[in-house]
């Protein structure tokens, strides 16, 4: 049977003490607790030898003050006056709470209530029996001064120092109570921080081990507080992002591999087979030799160009970014299929504003540009006009590639930037569907926003990204 306090803790949902106090908040909370009642205690010894010192002072003054009123009396009234004096002052007609004795220069005692023995010149502590039957009675505690008067005889004057162990028990009493307040305030505290963390913590830990199991989808919930958790939690989202998004990659890589490869694999089968089959001349084999070369170096491109799309998706060359003249990496590119383009009987021009930056790869700009060229010129067909074009737009640049050929269905742009993806195996042109992909992939390690769209006719397609400020 669970314990009934274990049942309760439960139904709250609360955590075991013991696990409670393993946290780091809780554990932050006692030695901030520590800390004060270090301090507390110092400041509690500083304030209370004060305030002792000055009650104490107070009361030796007020002694002093007496014993020199009977030393000025003896001078100059006579002995007989001082002795009815003291007699009169300790049968209770004097101040409250003084103690008197009076002795001859011969030592006998003439006047007073004080004990004659131990007494000596100066302050002393004195420890007497009160006699009586009130509240008072008992023993009692005085602070003493004593000393011989220039006419020989001995006077001390004490007084109860009751009144001071009061103050001193109050004072103790008030700071010993704050301070329990206190550190109690501080552990309660302590253990509400801890509490409020060890849940979040919990949350984290619960939503992490359903990704370990496999659901990859789970994010770490915010607040919109903007504490240092939501803060945690939105780097924790975002690299959760990025892993699913390459493990998906990987899976896709996969899955891509398995079904485009099968079919120059399943060519190259056939070929040798066809050879083995066929005449048994070296003219025959050599044929087939280079038809089974074509084969594998096709399969070589692919794979390059996914592990290239890999790579790039991966973002392992973004280490290497560095400003980059973009008007120049244009220029080059329009430059470099100009002859290309004349040779497939397009016109190609261009439109660049010279001395636009951005900060990137400049070899993987110049092959995101080259792929959206060569599309171009591969699909656009004959005739066709194609224009190059980049300007600046605030502190973004706008970068397009359009052409005058068919151009591409509105419905049938979402998918173009996939792998293998081939729209019409009719139309001109060769291609494994790679090309695009890798656009894709260099654009958005760039941060840089791609949009397809009607060239009115052909296809217009756009760069947004953000430029270097001047």
């Amino acid at each position: 049977m669970p314990r009934p306090e274990a049942a309760g803790r439960r139904r709250l949902g609360l955590p075991p003490f013991p696990r409670l106090a393993r946290t780091v908040t809780f554990k932050l909370a006692l030695l901030q607790a520590g800390l004060f009642a270090v301090t507390a205690a110092v400041l509690f010894a500083t304030v209370y030898a004060s305030f002792v010192g000055y009650a104490r002072d107070q009361l030796r003054g007020a002694i002093a003050a007496e014993y020199d009123a009977l030393a000025e009396d003896r001078s100059g009234e006579g002995l007989g006056d001082l002795v009815a004096l003291v007699a009169t002052r300790t049968r209770g007609a004097g101040a409250e709470g003084f103690r008197y004795l009076v002795r001859a220069a011969d030592g006998a005692r003439l006047a007073g209530d004080l004990p004659d023995e131990g007494l000596a010149a100066g302050w002393q502590d004195v420890r007497v029996v009160r006699a009586g039957t009130d509240a008072r009675a008992g023993k009692q505690k005085l602070e003493v001064h004593a000393g011989t008067l220039p006419t020989g005889e001995f006077v001390a004057v004490g007084r109860d120092v009751g009144e001071l162990s009061h103050i001193k028990e109050v004072v103790a009493r008030s700071f010993g109570g704050a301070a329990a307040l206190t550190l109690a305030l501080a552990l309660l505290s302590g253990a509400v921080t801890s509490l409020g963390a060890l849940r979040r913590v919990e949350a984290v830990n619960g939503i992490t081990r359903g990704i370990m199991e496999g659901d990859l989808g789970r994010r770490v919930p915010e607040r919109g507080t903007g504490d240092e958790f939501d803060r945690l939690a939105r780097n924790t989202n975002a690299m959760l992002d990025r892993i699913q998004l390459l493990m998906e990659g990987m899976r896709q890589v996969s899955s891509d591999i398995a079904h485009d490869l099968r079919t120059p694999l399943t060519h190259l089968r056939q070929r040798l087979e066809a050879a083995r089959g066929g005449p048994r001349t070296v003219e025959a084999y050599e044929a087939a030799i280079d038809a089974a070369s074509g084969d594998v170096d096709t399969i070589l491109r692919v794979f390059a160009s996914l592990l290239r799309i890999a790579q790039v998706e991966a973002g392992a060359r973004r280490g290497g970014f560095a400003e980059v003249d973009l008007s120049e990496v244009f220029a080059a590119i329009v430059e470099a299929y100009g002859p290309v383009a004349e040779d497939a009987g397009q016109d190609l021009d261009a439109d660049v504003e010279p001395g636009l930056r951005v900060h990137g790869d400049r070899d993987l700009l110049t092959q995101m540009l080259a792929n959206l060229v060569e599309n171009a010129i591969r699909y656009a067909g004959p005739g066709a006009r194609i224009r190059v074009s980049l300007d600046r737009d605030g502190p973004h640049f706008v970068g397009a590639v359009e052409d005058s050929g068919a151009g591409i269905p509105e419905h049938e742009r979402a998918r173009v930037f996939g792998r293998f993806v081939r729209l019409d195996a009719s139309r001109p042109g060769e291609g494994h569907g790679l090309g695009l992909a890798l656009v894709k992939a260099v654009a958005d390690l760039h941060g840089i926003a791609l949009a397809l769209s009607d060239a009115g006719p052909g296809l217009r397609v756009t760069m947004r990204g953000t430029a270097v400020r001047r």
